[in-house]
């Protein structure tokens, strides 16, 4: 889709006018080899300069907000002037260029099992401010993106390409509904199928038809079988909403697609174990020691579809939760219920109810801590909200709400999709990135194609408050002294009720603890499966960090393909 958002709390413009040399660049005679296996994160730099996109704390005071907690939600107030979405248009149909032209980044680019392989070059390093440096500007024929998914791959929805090296605006490159970015270290590379004359989606699905039905990518999960994604089926409407009531698609089917972790070669791409999108099970996923858990949101944003916007809240504002053996998406889930779990669907219960139109928590696991980022409302919203738990069901204790800007504060963008990376900077900090776009796609991204990029940002790390001490049942009893006969009085019970408004910790102003760098093992024995339907007690487990994909150093300078625009 395409909106995108914020800038960085340490944001940056790195050159991205230079091509890769020979000591920087892989040799681009075959596919460079990625190991399936994390490795120790490479020694970053973290470059500190003035950022033209700032997270700010609200003026308002922020209250607590537990989410796991359904409370009254409230519609925020939307400008019909200048509404939150505005259609967003899609350029005809690409054709091959009329003209025979010689890319100027044909010596980074290869054929793949998945179509079009193109090297982009490396930021300085893998912290906040070099990463969203090297993303703000044109990197190769990449010439915008957003939703951006990142695994053990990074998976784009609605991207532009341009191999000739000649577009300056959006429409004037290629449209395809979905890419992929390898990340190796620092380093990355642009896969979309078709060629450099005729580019493709990466992922075709069963059949896309431009415009009319496509696939766009969800959660996915690095397993013994291999790199597997869930994508969902995505159907045009026959109109476009109105003012406010956002885009004219919605979700009919999700998928499950496995591929080579190196290649990206497909292997299969089949219906998911539970096809449906009400919810989305794999809307985003995440593994912690025992499970893999499969968190489940209707994406539905065409809000005519459920009443228009003022007949929130909407199903998007739902997160629910289901879980399979660790590793193994193939099988069919259980689904968080009320009071623990069941192979019945229609038994789970949301873990999480708020705000008005969408509820969009991407949770991780990392180090250890189940934590989640949430661009309240979605595009509607102006809020960033970071949630901690002990549990994947919760409860989910909210720790921060601050308003979201796009870079520059500019008032035609808006921004949505927060989404956590699988690792941690050198100085302990959760890395963020967020997508942005203009509200009005066609006058206002289509001819400055940096409004239509993602940024990354950082945010002091935080733990959740302490579980609460158990429940406890003390019985005494009392016998009567007097001289008639002896008789014991009845038990008397006391229960103590542990603190259960799940009070928000001040957020500690002390240095955060540097992030562990052995990353875990991508493999491990599948765990018993416990078939109780009361609530496991569970204990958080040891962290696991993933670092960015292994790669060379990421410390020296910025090294990038050359731009044209």
């Amino acid at each position: 889709m395409f909106l995108v958002v914020l800038g960085l709390l340490l944001s940056g413009c790195f050159g991205a006018e230079t091509p890769p040399n020979e000591a920087t660049r892989p040799a681009t005679t075959d596919s460079p080899v990625r190991s399936t296996q994390p490795t120790r994160r490479p020694t970053t730099t973290v470059v500190r300069t003035t950022s033209t996109t700032v997270l700010t704390p609200d003026t308002a005071p922020i209250t607590p907000d537990t989410a796991s907690a359904t409370s009254v939600a409230e519609a925020p107030d939307i400008d019909l002037q200048a509404p939150p979405v505005v259609a967003r248009e899609v350029p005809p149909e690409t054709t091959v260029p009329a003209f025979s032209f010689v890319s100027p980044w044909a010596d980074f680019t290869t054929s793949s099992d998945a179509g079009t392989r193109v090297e982009l070059g490396c930021a300085p390093g893998t912290d906040a401010a070099s990463l969203d440096g090297f993303l703000s500007t044109r990197l190769g024929p990449l010439l915008g993106e957003d939703y951006q998914h990142v695994y053990a791959l990074w998976l784009l929805q609605d991207t532009f390409v341009d191999h000739t090296g000649l577009a300056t605006r959006l429409d004037e490159g290629a449209f395809i509904h979905n890419a992929a970015l390898e990340q190796t270290g620092a380093c990355f590379a642009l896969v979309h199928g078709g060629s450099i004359y005729g580019p493709k989606s990466f992922e075709p699905g069963t059949g896309e038809r431009r415009l009319n039905r496509w696939f766009w990518p969800m959660g996915g999960e690095l397993t013994p079988t291999g790199l597997q994604v869930f994508w969902v089926e995505m159907v045009k409407d026959a109109y476009e909403p109105g003012p406010g009531d956002g885009l004219g698609w919605h979700p009919e089917t999700t998928w499950l697609a496995t591929y080579d972790p190196v290649s990206l070669k497909r292997f299969s791409f089949e219906p998911a174990p539970n096809p449906g999108v009400a919810p989305i099970y794999g809307y985003a996923v995440a593994t912690d020691d025992s499970y893999t858990y499969l968190f489940g949101n209707s994406f539905e944003q065409n809000l005519v579809r459920e009443g228009g916007y003022d007949a929130g809240p909407h199903s998007g504002t739902r997160m629910y939760l289901a879980r399979v053996t660790r590793l193994d998406l193939r099988v069919a889930p259980e689904y968080r219920t009320a009071d623990g779990w069941s192979a019945d669907p229609a038994a789970a219960v949301a873990i999480s109810s708020r705000y008005w139109v969408e509820n969009p928590m991407q949770p991780r696991y990392l180090d250890g801590v189940w934590i989640s980022a949430t661009k309240v409302d979605g595009y509607w919203g102006e809020h960033l909200a970071i949630d901690v738990a002990h549990d994947p069901w919760g409860p989910w204790v909210n720790v921060s709400k601050d308003r979201v800007h796009p870079r520059g504060r500019d008032p035609l963008m808006n921004t949505y999709h927060a989404h956590v990376l699988p690792w941690r900077d050198a100085a302990g900090n959760l890395l963020v990135t967020i997508s942005q776009n203009a509200r009005n796609m066609a006058a206002d991204a289509f001819p400055v194609p940096s409004r239509y990029r993602p940024s990354v940002f950082a945010l002091r790390w935080v733990t959740p408050p302490a579980r609460p001490e158990p429940t406890t049942t003390t019985t005494t009893t009392t016998t009567s002294t007097t001289a008639a006969p002896t008789t014991s009085s009845p038990p008397q019970t006391t229960t103590p009720v542990p603190d259960s408004t799940g009070s928000v910790p001040t957020p500690s102003t002390a240095a955060p603890t540097t992030a562990p760098t052995t990353p875990p093992s991508t493999t491990a024995a599948a765990p018993t499966t416990s078939t109780a339907t009361t609530t496991p007690t569970t204990v958080a487990a040891a962290g696991t960090t993933t670092g960015p994909p292994p790669g060379p150093s990421s410390s020296g300078p910025s090294t990038s393909m050359p731009s044209s625009g």
